[in-house]
């Protein structure tokens, strides 16, 4: 079996490179949306000094190898150019699918002479061809004349893709409403969970909601950045064409620490006495804020930096997001049998994963089409903030209880955490055991009300029934007890 699936992801990966389309767009009649995929011509310009005069007395241009044109990182300046015939005497849109670009600009050409051009659309251009969020540019094609359409974007320290769609007026209609139905049910929907997360935090006092629902918020906001819709306002220059700063990177790590922080704080009691994870956690964490603050002031120094030096810096980010995710899902399969949690933690992050595998192999079964960063992005976070939801809900219920003092230890214990350290704990039932072992450990009680589900006020009441079974009266005393009876 497992020889089939590499052979298989091979032969998908082989295929995904070896497609190709016609080289001239021929266009009919179109009535409707139409969604390019056939072959453009790519160019990486990292002087920034090529002109689209100095492309048009190129004879060759490199084809690009993907459905969607990607560049890469790099501090460039990237072209692509498609040619396109139309059949008919037609009005239509040519629609860029990705509004992160730093400045775009679009160039038709015809016969080697320019005929139109949309100039230096910058992320806080509110003047824009067309009011729609991504640039949308109307342009009238002539029947049976063949058309160079150059398009160029320079986006710095994120992937110069060029996703492209041409559009008719009724498509660009349907298209619009179709987004905007869409992305209206997306936030709503986030925004009801988020909601309810924050709920469920005032009431019950655990703060992994308080924190999964700051990873969400950031997750909305980088959703609206990505999809434009942060764009073409009187605040849009402040916030990510400010000389000091960029909101952007902002938004992004937050994002990502966010949700670091909401699966350790979970997951730490898990390793109480195992340094190496802790001092990993601690590592990861420090570069990955390091990072954020880094890229947060990037305006200051981008300028200082090559082409080259900007892949490294993309390709240390890429890296480090890579370790923090496989950290957190080893730490998510070793807890795998002990917490049922887990099991929600996993359901919910593998679309996430798959997304960024889908878009390189969607050309390999969708060869008419294509599917966009932010649209997978959007489902795959449907379905994590859900299950997660679904699965912080469950281990809340098991584990609260209104009147702690009235509980038995069955009820109190619904699943078993192995302990580091073994006590001798006869007068002790397994939650109670569980709560001072962490407390002997440093943990503080909001620590232990995120890792056991339960409220700081429960965890208080525990101790001091521990307290008063033990008869001890100082956490000294209870590290004492702990040391004399593992």
């Amino acid at each position: 079996m497992k020889v089939f699936v590499n052979n298989t992801l091979f032969f998908l990966f082989f295929l995904s490179f070896a497609i190709n389309a016609q080289t001239v767009f021929d266009l009919p009649k179109i009535d409707g949306s139409l969604k390019f995929s056939q072959e453009v011509s790519v160019v990486v310009d990292t002087s920034f000094h090529l002109t689209v005069a100095d492309l048009e007395s190129r004879k060759l241009m490199p084809v690009s190898e993907k459905v969607i044109p990607d560049l890469g990182w790099g501090k460039f300046r990237g072209w692509v150019m498609m040619k396109i015939i139309s059949k008919e005497n037609q009005h239509l849109f040519i629609q860029i699918h990705n509004p992160v670009f730093d400045e775009s600009c679009i160039y038709f050409y015809l016969n080697g002479k320019q005929v139109s051009a949309v100039g230096k659309i910058k992320k806080s251009t509110q003047n824009r061809p067309n009011s729609f969020r991504l640039l949308t540019v109307p342009f009238f094609f002539k029947k049976d004349s063949l058309y160079q359409i150059y398009i160029s974007g320079v986006s710095k320290f994120n992937p110069a893709k060029f996703p492209i769609r041409i559009l008719s007026q009724t498509g660009f209609n349907e298209f619009r409403d179709t987004e905007n139905l869409y992305n209206g049910l997306l936030i709503g929907f986030i925004s009801v969970l988020i909601s309810l997360n924050i709920i469920i935090f005032f009431f019950f006092k655990v703060r992994v909601f308080l924190v999964f629902s700051f990873s969400n918020l950031s997750f909305l906001l980088l959703y609206l950045y990505l999809e434009g819709y942060l764009f073409g306002h009187a605040f849009s220059g402040f916030l990510f064409e400010n000389q000091i700063f960029n909101f952007q990177y902002l938004i992004y790590f937050s994002f990502q620490l966010f949700n670091f922080v909401f699966v350790w704080s979970i997951y730490r009691i898990y390793f109480l006495e195992k340094t190496r994870w802790n001092l990993t956690y601690s590592v990861l964490l420090f570069i990955g804020i390091t990072e954020g603050v880094l890229m947060f002031f990037s305006p200051i120094w981008e300028n200082l930096v090559s082409h080259k030096q900007v892949i490294i810096v993309g390709q240390i980010i890429r890296f480090e997001a890579l370790l923090s995710n496989i950290f957190l899902l080893i730490i998510i399969l070793k807890t795998w049998s002990e917490k049922s949690f887990s099991k929600w933690m996993l359901l919910a992050i593998l679309p996430g994963w798959l997304s960024y595998v889908v878009p390189r192999f969607a050309a390999v079964f969708l060869h008419d089409t294509w599917v966009t960063l932010p649209f997978l992005y959007s489902i795959s976070s449907i379905w994590n903030v859900l299950f997660i939801t679904i699965g912080l809900f469950l281990e809340l219920s098991r584990n609260y209880k209104a009147n702690v003092e009235k509980v038995s230890e069955k009820e109190l214990m619904p699943e078993d955490i192995p302990l580091p350290l073994v006590l001798i704990t006869p007068h002790l039932s397994k939650r109670e055991t569980e709560i001072l072992q962490a407390f002997a450990n440093g943990f503080s009680y909001q620590e232990i009300s995120d890792a056991m589900f339960i409220s700081p006020h429960t965890v208080r009441t525990h101790l001091k029934n521990i307290y008063n079974k033990l008869e001890i009266n100082s956490k000294a005393e209870a590290i004492r007890w702990v040391i004399e009876h593992q």
